[in-house]
């Protein structure tokens, strides 16, 4: 089986939460640095006589790399979480799929998971345990046939 993804968002509503969420942490972090740098640049300084607005202009002028490079750092931010969480996201993916099959009455097939994927063993123990009702249900289908063979025979 191929290790690559065909489609990065398997379960849109998860991984769009966890994307929403890496946002929203990186824009606070974006918005508290933004202000507590000046602030910080005043308390070094100690110079509380000048307008808050010169500091901040002054202090923004001096890390407009660093801010430049915390805006080219969200689409990496934003990439490596859908990455991370279609880890979780496929696995669970793929065992809804072969829940819904399996209750259409369609022939089982194991789930197979990526190397990196989380949830293996999961999806081992689900394979484990469609396998024993597979043979269970063989075993008692086989023994119906068999009574019901021994039942045709004892009326003739």
């Amino acid at each position: 089986m191929s290790n690559r993804r065909k489609k990065q968002f398997v379960e849109s509503a998860v991984q769009g939460a966890l994307l929403r969420r890496i946002v929203l942490h990186w824009l606070l972090f974006f918005t508290i640095a933004f202000f507590a740098l000046p602030l910080w640049s005043m308390i070094q300084t100690a110079d509380f006589s000048r307008p808050f607005a010169s500091l901040m202009w002054q202090s923004w002028f001096e890390t407009a790399p660093v801010f430049l490079l915390l805006i080219a750092l969200l689409p990496l931010f934003a990439w490596d979480t859908i990455t991370l969480s279609n880890r979780f996201a496929g696995p669970i993916y793929r065992l809804h799929k072969t829940i819904r099959s399996l209750g259409a009455g369609e022939g089982f097939r194991p789930i197979k998971l990526r190397k990196g994927d989380f949830w293996t063993d999961l999806a081992d123990d689900f394979n484990d345990m469609v396998e024993r009702w597979n043979a269970e249900n063989e075993t008692d289908e086989s023994d119906a046939e068999t009574d019901a063979e021994s039942d045709a025979v004892s009326v003739a």
